[in-house]
């Protein structure tokens, strides 16, 4: 599975209210293990495009430390 088959699919339980459910945080330890390092240029800045984040393994962190 790639990582936009898994953002995909954490989009989709995300919207449809179960951002807290286990199957979801596994989603995300996933992307975090596939995606690598470093963050996009972009990462965290407001002037990110809906279509980029949409496609962004980094930005349900945004903000955060992990």
């Amino acid at each position: 599975m790639s990582i936009q088959d898994l953002l995909d699919k954490e989009a989709q339980l995300s919207n449809a209210g179960q951002g807290d459910c286990a199957e979801r945080q596994e989603i995300l330890t996933a992307i975090r293990l596939m995606r690598g390092q470093p963050a996009p240029v972009c990462f965290g800045e407001d002037d990110c495009s809906t279509s980029m984040l949409s496609t962004c393994p980094w930005r349900f962190d945004c903000g955060g430390v992990y």
